[in-house]
């Protein structure tokens, strides 16, 4: 009887032991999930943390460069026209391509209208496609006229003026001399980005057909 008791003692301890074992290892497994399944979940946070700030990076960078190209577009595009213009080519020696030279200025400027006048007003040329060519001429002669009495007035010789009409227009009237006549490029533009060097480039090309003979 004793034996029997201390054998169903003993079964009794391994099955407890066992037991216990097994809800440990168990509850173990349990922890060591939860563990893997958190480890999983912030592994995953941080890969959108990290997918998100490189998105919004590189939106930062597209924006920053899209806001570099609107600010340098302005000034690419003049020192492109400033580069046709310098490089058009005339005929030297040939007083009659004044127009055709005209032309291109407009066509390379973008200009709607290009005129070329004396210091009385009289037109000496415009480009084939010129509007109001009559009209700007008095406009450039009056402009003329202001240029002169403020380099009389302050000892300053005003070598072009622009003006902006209502319409968002802007003639630009670049004053120079040729063999003693005091003349006047005017060319009239939609653009706003038209500065009052713009036709400079093309003056010695304009020169070089005006002391040309006919």
């Amino acid at each position: 009887m004793t034996i029997y008791a201390i054998v169903s003692g003993l079964g009794a301890a391994i099955l407890l032991l066992t037991a216990g074992y097994l809800f440990g290892a168990r509850k173990g497994a349990s922890a060591r999930d939860l563990l893997r399944r958190q480890v999983q979940l912030q592994a995953a946070s941080l890969d959108q943390l990290r997918e998100q700030s490189s998105q919004e990076a590189a939106e930062r960078e597209t924006g920053l460069r899209s806001a570099i190209q609107d600010v340098l577009a302005p000034l690419v595009e003049r020192e492109r026209i400033s580069l046709d213009l310098a490089q058009l080519a005339s005929r030297s020696g040939q007083r009659r391509e004044l127009v055709p030279l005209l032309d291109k200025i407009a066509e390379v400027g973008r200009f709607e209208t290009v005129l070329l006048t004396n210091e009385e007003g009289l037109q000496l040329a415009a480009n084939s496609g010129a509007h109001h060519a009559e009209r700007l001429a008095a406009a450039a002669t009056r402009l003329s006229l202001v240029a002169e009495k403020i380099s009389g007035e302050h000892d300053m010789a005003p070598l072009s003026v622009m003006l902006r009409d209502a319409s968002d227009a802007t003639t630009l009237c670049r004053i120079f001399r040729v063999q003693d006549q005091t003349l006047t490029l005017t060319a009239l533009s939609n653009d706003p980005r038209l500065t009052s060097v713009a036709l400079d480039p093309a003056l010695a090309k304009v020169q070089v057909a005006l002391t040309a003979p006919v």
